[in-house]
């Protein structure tokens, strides 16, 4: 009997799902869903795309709906959102923007990839229209025309994660005066202090303005409908533009409303084949929350990796195979203008509030030989359970090849190495890429050595 599966959500996790599903059971019917216009696009690159570094914003669409159709043999339906579920029929209540009607679709298989929203302050004035968000195409696009008509000069950026970070860069490569609002001391909370300290000098290097320990308590606006001046618990500032980047949260009211089992952060919770609570229905993606793999613990990480590999079990499971997602340690990375900055795993804090006795260490070596053009300063830290010298998290940040490092890292923690055994690792030595002793190797060694003599590692 031909089965039919509906994903609802377009962006990462519901075309892989899509996507999956039926090439594992090319009989089926698979029918993607999604709310906008635009599916399967690069939301990471949206910065980049605001900043010049990628041409047009038209490059980050990897695949039209028509074209998505005609490759994947998947039904797409944009401009169509859900608004019921009915688990117990199998029966999905749609609304179409096109017609302004509400129609009924079954399904056999529904899988929910509705992926995040931005969260809001819910502050009068957040709603104008020179205040966006980084978190669609189509505000990318109302952006992108917004600076090119109005040519703003001033901008104030709510938030310093990452995405605030990127679009510092962003905006200050576009020729705008940028400052940054922080609830904490310092940017890129979960960092630990040392790189976060090198990320406030790279913005201060490049004419940003950080402010930290402060909050926003309101926007003065316009006759226009324009913010011209974000009010916070310290000071006031005068802006052209307000970009909102204090973080996101799962779209899961609609599993919830259907009875599906939510967690504390407020994501649906899957089984490592992606399942429900609720028979038939899948999740994937930033909707879901997903387990740590150092902790076996539920956390929230709203990043396209974990997304996309979550998509394609969730697929695959769907269509009749038995794939598992375990899990997911949250590696991250930004640029901050000419720094790479990267964190894998736990960060101390968190370590010793899981329960670890963390021990950790801090060194800064070369990327390549010193005498090879191209070489640059980077710094690990690498932090690890004190008892048995397993490998927890660790920060990697600097020049040109940072980055890639922690890819090493990652693979690392979760495959359980310890300080000892990441020492043993056979890394390259070349040296347009690689000094003998690559930075991870010495940052291991030194570690190891201080679990070893059971003394805290010196910082330095």
């Amino acid at each position: 009997m031909k089965r039919t599966i509906v994903v609802i959500g377009g962006l990462a996790a519901g075309p892989a799902a899509a996507a999956k599903a039926k090439r594992v059971d090319p009989s089926a019917s698979v029918v993607l869903l999604e709310a906008g216009e635009t599916i399967s696009y690069g939301i990471c690159e949206i910065p980049f795309a605001v900043g010049g570094t990628i041409r047009a914003l038209s490059d980050l669409v990897l695949f039209t709906p028509e074209r998505f159709e005609a490759e994947k043999g998947v039904v797409v339906r944009t401009l169509h959102r859900v608004e019921r579920i009915h688990p117990t029929r199998r029966i999905l209540e749609v609304r179409s923007f096109e017609k302004g009607a509400t129609s009924e679709l079954g399904y056999d298989r529904l899988i929910l990839a509705m992926g995040s929203q931005p969260k809001p302050l819910g502050m009068p004035g957040e709603e104008a229209r020179n205040v966006f968000t980084v978190k669609s195409f189509s505000g990318a696009a109302a952006l992108e025309h917004y600076i090119i008509r109005e040519s703003p000069r001033r901008a104030v950026i709510v938030g310093g994660g990452y995405i605030g970070m990127e679009m510092a860069e962003a905006l200050t490569l576009r020729g705008l005066e940028c400052t940054v609002l922080h609830r904490h001391s310092l940017p890129m909370w979960g960092l630990e202090d040392a790189p976060r300290e090198a990320v406030a000098l790279e913005l201060e290097k490049h004419g940003v303005k950080f402010v930290g320990n402060t909050a926003v308590r309101g926007f003065d606006v316009s006759r226009f409908n324009t913010v011209t001046r974000v009010r916070t618990d310290t000071a006031s500032f005068e802006t052209d533009l307000v970009i909102m980047c204090i973080g996101v949260e799962p779209q899961s009211a609609l599993a919830s409303e259907a009875g599906i089992e939510i967690g504390a952060r407020k994501g649906i919770l899957t089984d490592q084949r992606q399942v429900t609570s609720v028979d038939g229905i899948y999740a994937a993606g930033d909707c879901c929350e997903v387990r740590n793999l150092i902790t076996n613990k539920w956390m929230y990480a709203p990043l396209a990796t974990i997304a996309a590999r979550q998509g394609r079990v969730a697929g695959e499971n769907a269509a009749g195979g038995s794939a598992v997602f375990k899990g997911a340690l949250r590696s991250v990375a930004v640029r901050v203008f000419s720094l790479e900055v990267a964190r894998v795993g736990l960060s101390s804090q968190e370590a010793l509030e899981q329960g670890f006795e963390p021990a950790e260490t801090r060194i800064e070596s070369d990327s390549r030989i010193p005498f090879f053009p191209g070489n640059a300063r980077v710094s690990v830290i690498l932090i690890a359970d004190r008892k048995s010298g397993r490998l927890l998290g660790g920060n990697v940040y600097g020049g040109d090849g940072a980055v890639l490092r922690a890819n090493t890292l990652a693979l690392a923690i979760q495959c359980g190495l310890t300080a000892r055994e990441l020492t043993e690792t056979d890394l390259i030595y070349s040296p347009p890429f690689s000094p003998l002793w690559d930075p991870l190797l010495i940052a291991g060694n030194r570690l190891h050595h201080s679990l070893r003599s059971n003394e805290k590692p010196d910082p330095d």
